[in-house]
């Protein structure tokens, strides 16, 4: 129950849905009204609950205010996007809205906030950062450049964390020659770019970082052949051996880890969150294949040499998406000079499925 400054009764609400509706500025007011709790008659015949709210959204002394998190996530929908935005909405103390392009026409969750924004315009992020603690960037690969734009309206808009657009097999911090070493071979830049920045206004304390190292996506992997694996064919290229066992993560599993990290921010302030779901090699993947299906899979075998030199070719020729050839090719050279760094867990988050739930899905979903 909360108390209102008038003589009025207090009025009952879900306290999931009162804390979001309090911390977040932006959420739909009418939304109750379609909800659940639409036979409470406050919200038609009680005008100064929304004055009573608004008070309480800029009390700087209110415990509520204080209680949770507003987050803006950049980028809300496709792979990874739309995992995230359902895990953090299922935190209560947890407020979020999504940030997409003025033109786009992405659709999301009812009930979710979303704001529109001009990308190339520092005032308009600017205004449409305000009010959040913590941004969660979720741009594509090859869009990650155009988050300096998003750092720098943060740190005027006062946001106190970012969370760049990591989610992959290298964490920015990793090392800088290594890093460096590794986006120059994939032919992808801007991660790393982007990390320094955000380390440097780490340092100025202007602005906190929270890095996403997850490993390879393991049911994304499978389904788009990224893991070696072609599902519809029946087929399989092994790496070398098949042996090395790989560090994968479902995108469930990290969307998780986002909702964690946000929720214990003094435990992930200013440093890589490394976890994975699995560590599983290929050749054990082929027999888990094969035992589902009740066939035997066509396998090709290729040197990781023979792979990254096919994708550099390509990055000469102009491709610019067989650099993910070349990340492969790296992701299972045995000398395991990235994967390495996934060899521990650091968030104590649950694993949503096992390797054959996994399998067994992308299976169905070919």
């Amino acid at each position: 129950m909360i108390s209102n400054p008038s003589t009025e009764p207090a009025i009952a609400f879900s306290s999931t849905t009162f804390i979001k509706f309090l911390l977040n500025p932006n959420f739909d007011h009418s939304s109750l009204e379609t909800s659940r709790y639409s036979h409470i008659p406050v919200w038609h015949s009680r005008p100064h609950i929304p004055t009573y709210i608004n008070y309480c959204l800029h009390d700087q002394d209110s415990t509520l205010k204080m209680s949770g998190k507003n987050v803006l996530i950049i980028g809300g929908s496709g792979n990874i996007g739309a995992p995230i935005v359902a895990a953090l909405s299922a935190e209560p103390s947890v407020a979020i809205t999504i940030l997409t392009r003025e033109d786009s026409k992405s659709t999301f969750p009812a009930g979710i906030p979303v704001k529109k924004a001009d990308y190339n315009s520092h005032s308009s992020l600017v205004a449409a950062f305000k009010g959040h603690d913590t941004i969660i960037s979720i741009v594509n690969t090859f869009a990650v450049e155009s988050q300096f734009k998003f750092i720098d309206a943060a740190v005027e808009a006062g946001v106190t964390r970012f969370y760049p657009s990591e989610f992959g097999s290298v964490a920015s911090s990793d090392g800088d020659d290594l890093v460096k070493t590794f986006w120059d071979r994939v032919g992808i830049h801007g991660k790393f770019e982007v990390f320094q920045r955000l380390r440097e206004l780490a340092a100025d304390g202007k602005l906190e970082y929270t890095l996403i190292a997850s490993g390879a996506f393991f049911d994304w992997g499978l389904t788009h052949g990224f893991i070696g694996l072609h599902l519809k064919d029946r087929k399989v290229t092994i790496f070398n051996r098949g042996d090395k066992p790989m560090s994968l993560s479902t995108l469930g599993h990290i969307a998780k880890v986002v909702a964690w990290s946000v929720t214990h921010a003094d435990e992930t302030r200013n440093r890589a969150v490394r976890f994975y779901s699995h560590r599983v090699s290929q050749n054990e993947l082929l027999e888990i294949g094969e035992k589902l299906t009740g066939t035997k899979w066509t396998v090709e075998k290729v040197t990781t040499d023979e792979w990254i030199a096919q994708g550099e070719a390509g990055l000469k020729a102009g491709n610019p998406y067989a650099g993910y050839q070349v990340l492969q090719g790296l992701l299972f050279e045995d000398a395991d000079t990235v994967d390495a760094s996934y060899l521990t867990n650091d968030a104590p988050v649950k694993v949503d499925k096992t390797v054959e739930e996994v399998f067994k899905e992308a299976l169905d979903s070919a």
